[in-house]
């Protein structure tokens, strides 16, 4: 199920492509992952990506570049998700089979790094600020504010190009050896989620499965 921010004005837009309401929570919904393509002008202002049935919490232990001492780091993971832009690039050309052409990534088995994400529920939130040094700081080189992993020590913030982009990181995994020094938390999700995040992939992808150790946590993100 996919919660949608339909303002009321389009709100008959919406329930002819065959939305829902949900009076408790008064926001429109659509149950079938295969019609989200069709509500994609809800979707695009809220973010790049949708992630289906689950979302990965990954930990890795790094050096910090600053105290020397081995500091936890976070990120996330994917394995079933639809990206907006290939919704819209596919609309664009007048794809008649949407379903088929976004079946595989709705059906995705392999786990892709995609880093950051934002907005992050609040309980994951609260849950991840609580076991981890992740907090609101500003980066210099961005020139942003962004919730970011610091280290557990000396508190400075561990930037996001190198845990996501270089070759050093801990989540940049060359074996199984690399994989099984990574936690990896499969949380299940109550609904699917619509969140800005970078949609990478790496050739090391289908190792998380097959190496990797993976446990529940439950968390319920509302």
């Amino acid at each position: 199920m996919l919660i949608l921010n339909v303002p009321y004005r389009e709100k008959d837009d919406a329930k002819a492509l065959g939305a829902k309401w949900d009076p408790n929570i008064k926001k429109w919904y659509v149950r079938n992952k295969k019609e989200y393509y069709k509500f994609v002008r809800w979707i695009e202002p809220y973010g790049n990506m949708i992630i289906i049935d689950q979302l990965y919490l990954i930990e890795g232990i790094k050096k910090c570049f600053r105290c020397g001492k081995k500091t936890r780091v976070i990120g996330f993971g994917v394995d079933k998700r639809l990206c907006v832009d290939e919704i819209c690039e596919l609309q664009e050309d007048g794809c008649e089979d949407m379903e088929s052409a976004l079946e595989e990534g709705m059906n995705q088995d392999d786990i892709h790094i995609v880093g950051p994400i934002s907005p992050i529920p609040e309980p994951l939130m609260k849950y991840i600020q609580r076991k981890y040094n992740y907090k609101m700081r500003y980066s210099k080189t961005t020139k942003t504010s962004n919730i970011c992993n610091c280290c557990e020590h000396c508190d400075v913030l561990q930037g996001d190009f190198f845990l996501f982009n270089e070759v050093d990181s801990p989540f940049f995994i060359y074996s199984p050896e690399d994989v099984k020094k990574l936690n990896i938390y499969k949380i299940r999700l109550e609904h699917d989620l619509i969140v800005n995040a970078n949609d990478g992939w790496a050739s090391f992808d289908e190792m998380f499965k097959q190496y990797g150790n993976i446990v529940s946590l439950d968390i319920k993100l509302t």
